[in-house]
């Protein structure tokens, strides 16, 4: 068995060290590995909260957050009064994405966790509100319920029908974020986007108790309804990328949705329960909630079924496994056992710098291509 990383082809001992270097660490311990940033941001704010955050500490996370989204808002407002409307705009959604990183890892236990969700919402309508923004905001019927949603149509004359590649976000996915939310690459290369705030993410978890299925086909079954339903997309060029929690969601949506015609993920894995429960206890309790688990005994009960053992070997569309050999939030062994094991995908391939704590602008720039490849965009 062989698996193919950065281009050369190694066995399975090689592809050992060279996916895990540092066998028996497990994974982040105890540390809150996430709530860390870098002093050397270009972003005055951001390094800022650097140099005064006390790290893995969500008490001070939260804290410095809030307080620069705060006056960011502030700021905001201020410009709007003052009818400098691309200004507002631009400083609203600088405070959105403060709000987003305030409470994203906060429980659901924590009075504030809620409230600060609600100023992320309120800042990202703001500032929408006051330029025409490049997306569409839709909803997605998904059994009794909607999914909200943003369509990012791709660059093309009137009545043409293009590839599209959908989100599916992982165990912190918010869908409102930042001024593309990582769109425009796709959109630069001749691609629709879109990005669904799916169960067990954003306001679908917070607001509503939309708990995330193991059996995550269906809720791709949803996405891909509406899609093809659209004059704008091509149903025979859809391509499915999954990051982090995603990177099972989106290879386990492709064993059952053959509309899928390209599966790309950023943190490949197989088996949750070892890829990242047991193997990153700091998340456990984000698991529970988006499970909707009342304890964490249940929690690891449930998320046994979140596994592609005797699944993977059904996606039969190009497949792209992203990993990093440095991951402390999921093990990047379950990204070569996704790619050993999904034997009938017709063109697999895996890529480092790809993971947790190793994002790599290049590595971003790659999957859009290999997206731009599979489904003839251009």
């Amino acid at each position: 068995m062989t698996a193919e990383c950065g281009g050369d082809l190694l066995d399975r001992e090689q592809a050992e060290k060279e996916l895990y270097p540092a066998r028996g660490l497990p994974g982040g311990g105890q540390l809150e590995v996430r709530m860390e940033i870098s002093a050397n941001h270009p972003d005055p704010d951001i390094r800022g909260v650097a140099r005064r955050v006390k790290f893995f500490n969500l008490e001070s996370w939260h804290a410095e957050w809030t307080q620069v989204a705060q006056k960011n808002e502030e700021l905001a407002a201020g410009f709007e009064g003052e009818e400098r409307k691309l200004t507002a705009h631009e400083f609203y959604l600088r405070a959105a994405d403060f709000y987003r990183r305030a409470v994203v890892y906060m429980p659901d236990s924590d009075p504030r966790m809620l409230p600060t969700f609600k100023k992320l919402e309120e800042n990202f309508a703001k500032a929408w509100s006051l330029v025409t923004p490049p997306f569409e905001q839709v909803q997605i019927p998904y059994e009794d319920h909607l999914l909200p949603a943003l369509f990012w149509p791709g660059r093309a004359k009137a009545g043409s029908r293009l590839p599209v590649v959908y989100n599916y976000g992982g165990a912190d996915g918010i869908l409102l974020r930042g001024e593309d939310g990582g769109a425009g690459q796709y959109v630069r290369r001749g691609m629709s986007f879109i990005d669904v705030d799916g169960p067990g993410h954003g306001g679908t978890l917070r607001h509503h108790k939309l708990y995330a299925p193991a059996d995550s086909e269906r809720v791709a079954k949803a996405v891909l309804d509406y899609l093809v339903a659209r004059a704008d997309v091509d149903p025979n060029r859809i391509g499915l990328h999954g990051s982090s929690m995603g990177g099972y969601s989106g290879p386990r949506c492709a064993t059952a949705e053959k509309r899928i015609k390209a599966v790309a993920v950023w943190s490949g894995a197989y088996n949750l329960v070892d890829d990242i429960f047991d193997y990153y206890p700091p998340i456990q309790d984000r698991l529970r909630w988006l499970m909707g688990a009342k304890d964490l005994k249940e929690a690891r009960q449930k998320i046994k079924e979140f596994t592609l053992i005797g699944r993977a070997d059904k996606i039969e569309c190009p497949l792209l496994v992203g990993y990093s050999r440095d991951d402390r939030v999921m093990d990047p062994r379950g990204a070569l056992n996704l790619y050993e094991n999904a034997v009938n995908s017709p063109d697999r391939s895996m890529v480092g710098g790809v993971g947790h704590g190793e994002k790599r602008f290049d590595r971003r720039s790659y999957i859009a291509d290999w997206f731009m490849k599979q489904l003839k965009a251009g």
